[in-house]
């Protein structure tokens, strides 16, 4: 078996870029500016519709405690739910940005369907 010889010291010199043509780091990308969620808007509509919906519970239809107690866990539930979903859009619009997957339908990868933007 033969041994590999190595290259020559000279030939890797002629071969070799100047420094000015070698790769340059690529400078960091600057994602698009996500805006953040408008809580002020956000509580003005609740209110506009939680206020008369709690008066219609508390003061004007008899209906009993158990009941209402049912119907305000409910509410309260569908409120932290929302506050969550309203808290993680940024998260998840910034992934679905860096993956480069806005606007297609990702449960189509893989298919014909999945490459055509929506």
């Amino acid at each position: 078996m033969a041994a590999k010889k190595r290259p020559s010291a000279t030939t890797e010199a002629a071969t070799s870029k100047p420094d000015s043509e070698k790769v340059k780091p690529e400078s960091p990308t600057t994602e698009p500016p996500i805006r953040s969620a408008k809580f002020v808007t956000i509580l003005k509509f609740s209110l506009v519709f939680s206020v008369p919906y709690l008066y219609l519970i508390f003061f004007y239809y008899r209906i009993d405690y158990e009941l209402k107690k049912s119907i305000l866990i409910s509410a309260l539930v569908s409120i932290i739910g929302f506050l969550t979903t309203v808290r993680m859009i940024p998260v998840a619009s910034k992934y679905v940005l860096r993956r480069n997957l806005f606007g297609y339908d990702i449960n189509k990868k893989g298919t014909p369907d999945g490459s055509i933007k929506v």
